[in-house]
């Protein structure tokens, strides 16, 4: 396996895993992570207008031709009312080929992200995670990730 800095060659393949991955976060909280009808398109351009921003980490898990993982870890804002000590990245698109990959592919992608964080000076990384994507959340947690806050939502019509 092989992790490198994502090319337009990857794009498809990122769109792919990426839509596998709201297919299932929709089953996880139908109105929440409700997958938008245009998602591919969206994500296109989102994911093709990444590979040249500064600041923004792509990075992908390959073996052979075979995409197996990504990781997509972009520099946010602080709240003005927290102080990390430096910049935070958030990792919010993330995924694997198969669930059982995070313990593997996942931990190694994030691993890379990290030290390429950590080089640019950043004092923190959050990253998202369904409730109940509990093999993610279980990589997380062996990463020494802990839990900072849980957004909870309810349905107004």
């Amino acid at each position: 396996m092989d992790i490198r800095k994502a090319t337009a060659s990857d794009i498809e393949g990122a769109i792919g895993l990426s839509e596998r991955n709201r297919r299932q976060y929709q089953k996880y909280q139908p109105t929440f992570w409700r997958k938008a009808a245009d998602s591919v398109d969206k994500s296109r351009t989102f994911f093709t207008g990444l590979l040249a921003e500064p600041g923004t980490f792509f990075l992908v898990a390959v073996e052979g031709r075979q995409l197996l993982g990504f990781v997509i870890a972009r520099k946010f804002a602080n709240p003005p009312d927290h102080a990390p000590g430096g910049d935070a990245y958030l990792i919010d698109d993330f995924c694997v080929a198969e669930p059982h990959h995070w313990l593997t592919i996942g931990e190694a992608l994030l691993s890379h992200a990290t030290t390429l964080i950590h080089e640019h000076g950043a004092a923190q990384i959050v990253v998202t995670c369904g409730e109940r994507d509990l093999p993610k959340a279980e990589m997380l947690r062996r990463s020494d990730l802990t839990i900072a806050s849980n957004w909870w939502t309810k349905p107004l019509r």
